[in-house]
């Protein structure tokens, strides 16, 4: 029998490039590995996720963040806003129409639902 694929979720809550950077580095690089990854981007971190809200976070010398974003989608991230409500993303601004395409809208339900077996099976869960 195979061994069951690691998981890797990363929940961004801000939108500060030194922080914003090295979570998407890091799910970039458990993708390559093999790993399950998921990004869920709250709060602050929602313009992660926001159409024209990604190309205005960067630091010196790199890419937009929201390259990084496309390309761990492209590697097979799973990428989505995460609030405690979907109601509550749609009073934030977020809707499907103005996040990156790939990106998903999830409920506080939706992460648990994925984060708490993948810690009690030896998973990651990352707050950044």
């Amino acid at each position: 029998m195979p061994a069951e694929q690691q998981e890797v979720h990363i929940v961004i809550v801000s939108n500060d490039p030194t922080r914003v950077y090295p979570a998407v580095t890091l799910a970039l690089g458990a993708s390559a590995m093999g790993s399950k990854v998921k990004l869920y981007a709250t709060m602050n971190g929602l313009d992660l996720v926001r159409k024209d809200a990604g190309e205005k976070i960067r630091m010196p010398g790199m890419p937009p963040i929201d390259k990084y974003v496309k390309d761990a989608l492209a590697a097979g991230a799973s990428i989505c806003a995460c609030a405690p409500s979907r109601e509550m993303l749609g009073q934030m601004g977020i809707t499907e129409s103005n996040v990156i395409p790939g990106v998903t809208l999830e409920d506080a339900i939706g992460f648990l639902t994925a984060a708490l077996p993948a810690a009690k099976n030896g998973g990651v869960v990352l707050f950044v």
